[in-house]
């Protein structure tokens, strides 16, 4: 199974990448517009927020993700303000709060990589939850089954999501489909079980 590589990507990624799929991230992609490769799916008192993160090609002529850099847009204060907007009362907030904004101040400026940036989330979470890496590609992955990189395949209507507690569910019910940053403010180590039990495919979803 073949994913791709998205910063602190949806629950329903890590319940393909740490289940019994062989997954592997494609590093060596190219970059799709509208994807999940520079959003990060949140939730705030209005609802669900879709962060984008602003970024542009560094050669006209390449469209790898490794060409893909933030633009002068790019503001990790800004990222970090709206994350404490938004979870600053979540029960393990502050557990994760310095080293995640560490890491966001280190690899989310103007002119550096989407890709490195990805990375490094997928880095961070595997040492703050203590599991095995997830394997990154050497080269381009060639296949026809089970590519996670078509657009849309991670969209909410191919997933089902078992509910858990969330700072504005008394006012926007549950939210699933989800950056595991929120899962991992509410739930802290709890997540681990929470993408291999509370996150399912529907028919036709890989």
């Amino acid at each position: 199974m073949v994913l791709p590589s998205c910063p602190f990507p949806p629950i329903a990624w890590f319940h393909l990448a740490y289940g019994d799929y062989g997954a592997v991230v494609d590093a060596h992609e190219n970059y799709v517009k509208q994807s999940i490769r520079n959003r990060i799916i949140l939730a705030n008192s209005n609802g669900r927020w879709e962060v984008t993160l602003p970024v542009s090609r560094r050669s006209a002529s390449s469209r790898l993700m490794s060409d893909i850099v933030f633009t002068d847009l790019m503001s990790p204060e800004f990222l970090i303000k709206h994350l404490k907007t938004a979870y600053g009362s979540a029960p393990f907030y502050e557990h994760f709060e310095d080293s995640l904004f560490t890491l966001i101040k280190e690899f989310g400026n103007p002119s550096q990589s989407l890709l490195e940036f990805n990375l490094q989330t997928l880095a961070w979470i595997k040492d703050e939850l203590g599991v095995n890496g997830v394997k990154v590609s050497d080269e381009y992955i060639k296949t026809d089954q089970r590519d996670l990189r078509i657009k849309g395949s991670l969209s909410d209507e191919l997933w089902e999501y078992k509910p858990y507690p969330q700072v504005f569910e008394d006012r926007n019910g549950f939210i699933g489909g989800l950056s595991i940053l929120d899962a991992m403010f509410h739930g802290g180590p709890e997540v681990k079980r929470w993408w291999a039990d509370n996150v399912m495919m529907k028919e036709g979803a890989v």
